[in-house]
């Protein structure tokens, strides 16, 4: 076990630093200040977003996770190549969680307008933790694409960001494309994706992409890299890829 200090919040955090476990398997123990002990699955997000600050301590602080940040900093990159002001951009943030990556979207001068997660704890903790950052907030499995296209239009979304929200268990790849073909022309899509080169989730999205190529409308890619997206809590790199695109 490997302990963190949080005197402010009243608990304290130990990583479980078993090696050899998938991030679903991870776990840590919470001790709150009443001396009780509870273990949590760190991928149990509604009981973490239930406790304010212990998000960000154990998955941002702890793990030093980098996705959130990347992502952001990647989609002003590609909009810079494009000759395009982040500030011009309305972004989606899809599998928002409690609004770690909107807030670094917000950050660098993008604006914020609408997040989505498949569970209504984490719409919850992102009104509590960061008030007024979302004008909208869709909780589902599986978004209503009649909705989220109505929502394109009349708030006039041109960016689509998902930080780790694509595949591993989460939104299905063909999910995405549904949600990304209600974006208009000159939008963009920035994400982040577990794994290597050969990973499924990489290449069905690649594939996706590519399924875009004889269209009036391609998506073409402007940023492919790969990145430390954290650490295990065994102290393994996790690596991710950021791809940042535009719809042309």
């Amino acid at each position: 076990m490997a302990t963190a200090e949080q005197p402010t919040a009243g608990w304290t955090v130990d990583l479980d630093t078993t090696p050899g476990r998938r991030q679903a398997q991870e776990e840590f123990v919470l001790h709150h200040a009443d001396g009780t002990d509870e273990r949590i699955t760190l991928h149990d997000y509604a009981r973490v977003y239930a406790v304010p600050g212990l998000y960000e301590e154990v998955v941002q602080r702890r793990l030093e996770c980098a996705s959130p940040a990347t992502v952001a900093a990647a989609l002003v990159e590609a909009a810079a190549s494009e000759g395009r002001d982040p500030a011009e951009l309305r972004t989606f943030d899809l599998g928002a969680g409690n609004g770690v990556v909107g807030e670094e979207l917000r950050t660098r001068g993008v604006t914020v307008v609408a997040g989505a997660d498949g569970i209504p704890e984490a719409r919850d903790a992102a009104h509590r933790d960061r008030p007024g950052l979302y004008r909208h907030y869709l909780v589902g499995e599986r978004l209503d694409v009649e909705q989220v296209t109505a929502m394109v239009r009349d708030d006039e979304l041109t960016a689509l960001v998902a930080a780790g929200a694509v595949g591993e268990g989460h939104v299905p790849v063909d999910s995405l494309a549904h949600l990304w073909d209600a974006f208009p022309p000159g939008s963009f899509l920035a994400l982040t994706l577990a794994g290597g080169e050969s990973d499924h989730d990489i290449t069905d999205v690649e594939a996706m992409l590519e399924a875009t190529s004889a269209s009036a409308h391609r998506t073409r890619t402007l940023i492919r890299r790969s990145f430390r997206h954290r650490v295990s809590m065994a102290g393994n790199e996790l690596t991710y890829l950021v791809l940042v695109a535009v719809k042309d």
